[in-house]
Formats: structure tokens, sequence, C-alpha cells
């Protein structure tokens, strides 16, 4: 019997080139030498060609951490505060200073709820009742208070800066 593929007309083939692997490899004599206090203070050697050549690559772990057993702590969102006009006056009052005047003028101003006429059509949060209001109005003045106060700061410290940069002109114009 005569096989299809003829024996003398085969060809050898050559023998396949090995694999790569990801071994780790051990730092050279070298690159141990070579070490310094901030690599070693930061766990990296720096003059290593490659990431293989890395501390973190020659440090085995034996063992995983253990689990912990307690349910994670639990977290409560804080409500972002209202947007008041005191918020308003404080961020725009580096490009305005004088709004800032306006800002710790609301420290003296009461904060009145809007009137809640029947004419008008729903009202100010006809929805609520009127503790709930009252509880809205209490934390938007709070805010406002907030937001008023650091209006004050920021016009003391701009009073207090205008104050020592004119005294310095005129000390150094003196002089």
């Amino acid at each position: 019997m005569s096989s299809p593929v003829d024996s003398s007309s085969t060809t050898q083939l050559s023998t396949p080139t090995p694999a790569t692997s990801n071994a780790i490899r051990t730092p050279s004599v070298s690159v141990l030498m070579e070490r310094s206090p901030l690599d070693d203070y930061f766990g990296y050697n720096l003059s290593a060609s490659r990431t293989r050549e890395s501390q973190h690559d020659l440090s085995v772990v034996d063992t995983l951490p253990a689990y912990v057993e307690d349910l994670p702590p639990t977290y409560s969102l804080k409500a972002p505060e209202p947007a008041t006009l005191a918020l308003y006056l404080f961020k725009f009052g580096f490009l305005f200073p004088p709004f800032w005047i306006m800002g710790v003028w609301i420290l003296l101003s009461p904060l009145r709820a809007p009137s809640n006429d029947a004419d008008v059509e729903g009202g100010w949060m006809a929805d609520k009742t009127e503790a709930e209001r009252a509880r809205v109005i209490e934390e938007m003045r709070k805010t406002e208070i907030r937001w008023a106060k650091r209006c004050l700061w920021a016009l003391i410290t701009l009073v207090l800066l205008g104050t020592i940069s004119g005294l310095t002109a005129w000390a150094v114009t003196r002089s």
C-alpha cells in the first residue's frame, strides 16, 4: 500500500522556539548596589529598566489577610445646603468686593418666610405644613448666617490687607 504522501518528498520542520514565560526574575547584583535611600523609602528601584525588577515582585505573600466578620460602618449622606443670597454674595465678592458689604448686611436683617397668600397660585411651599416651612426657614437662616459670616471675614481680611499695603506704600515713599 502506498501512502498519499511520499516520504522522500517531505521536508523536515525546524524545532519551534521556546515559549516565553513571565517568571519572576531576581535582580542583578548591579541593581542591588545602585539602591538609594529614596528608592528604599518608596519601595521601588528607579534605576531598574523593567517593572519586573521592583521590590514588590521579590516579596512573596504566603497567606491572604483575614476577612473581617463585622459589617462595614453605616454612612449617612449630608444633604446639600440650600443656595442662598449670602452664598452668591460671598462668591461674587471676589470679583466685586462691595458684595461682601451686602453679605455682612444679611447678619443684621431678619429672614422672613414669603407670604402664603391664597390669591397667589400655589403659594410658597403650599404642599408643606406650617412646621415643615418653619424648619426650612430655620435651616436657610443657619446657612445664610454661615455665608454672611464668611463675607464678614473676607471683608475684614480685605480691609486689613489694604491697610497694611497702604501703610507700607506710605512708609516706602516717605523714606
